[in-house]
């Protein structure tokens, strides 16, 4: 187990948002938190990844070093994409040649090109800024990823592009990921497992594992899964529409 959530609680002005919910992660695994708006999907990863302290319960972390890919890239736009890529590696006192090293493998693995990494943010398009983003995330060699919705900007294409990348990077390198997304198509691609959060009960409303392959995850297999989730009375409120609240 690489994280574990053990009777978290938490609000905001005074309203509950998540009320005595405990999860875990396993080493290797890709869990998906999906739910309605309103149902605490983001509040969980920032507490999960340390971003802010729950309101009750504690969180167990059995690991070296985590990282965060965020919905925004978030890139330092002084400065080029392979430093923007190595950034957390020279926060951590890695030597220049290292860090420059580990960015031009990472620029690699999510398909930016060599003359790419001279370039600063406002001259990529935003996918090649998302793609230096999960570079970032990569470079340090973390056991845990959290992704907070990294692929809603980007279109379809790129999107099943850098799904796949992730999903490559996790079996290659045996990361754990938690990975909040409001596209069930995604996570049916993407997960292991999918954690259902419920607005009404404040908490965990099912978990859903997904024995198929990966390989096996063709955009028509991953249709019929969301077809067949869609009838199911367990995940009914991610269909009844969103709702007000923290996301």
């Amino acid at each position: 187990m690489r994280l574990a959530l053990d009777h978290i609680g938490h609000g905001f002005l005074g309203r509950p948002v998540i009320e005595d919910l405990s999860l875990s992660l396993a080493a290797g695994e890709i869990a998906a938190l999906v739910g309605p708006s309103g149902s605490g999907k983001t509040t969980i990863l920032q507490i999960a990844a340390d971003l802010i302290e729950p309101l009750s319960g504690r969180v167990r972390r059995h690991y070296r070093r985590h990282a965060v890919v965020f919905q925004e890239p978030r890139l330092l736009p002084w400065m080029t994409a392979c430093d923007n890529i190595a950034y957390g590696l020279r926060a951590s006192g890695t030597p220049l040649r290292a860090r420059r090293e580990a960015a031009e493998r990472r620029a690699r693995d999510v398909g930016l090109a060599p003359e790419d990494l001279a370039k600063y943010p406002a001259e990529m398009s935003g996918g090649m800024r998302q793609r230096a983003a999960v570079a970032r995330a990569l470079a340090v060699d973390p056991d845990v990823i959290f992704f907070d919705e990294p692929f809603t900007a980007v279109d379809v294409g790129l999107k099943r592009s850098l799904q796949d990348l992730v999903v490559a990077a996790a079996q290659r390198e045996h990361f754990a990921a938690l990975f909040v997304t409001h596209d069930l198509a995604e996570a049916a691609r993407i997960a292991h497992r999918v954690i259902v959060l419920s607005a009404e009960t404040l908490g965990i409303g099912t978990e859903i594992p997904i024995a198929t392959p990966m390989a096996e995850r063709t955009d028509r297999a991953v249709f019929e899964t969301v077809e067949a989730w869609s009838r199911d009375p367990r995940l009914a409120e991610l269909f009844d529409g969103d709702r007000d609240g923290q996301p």
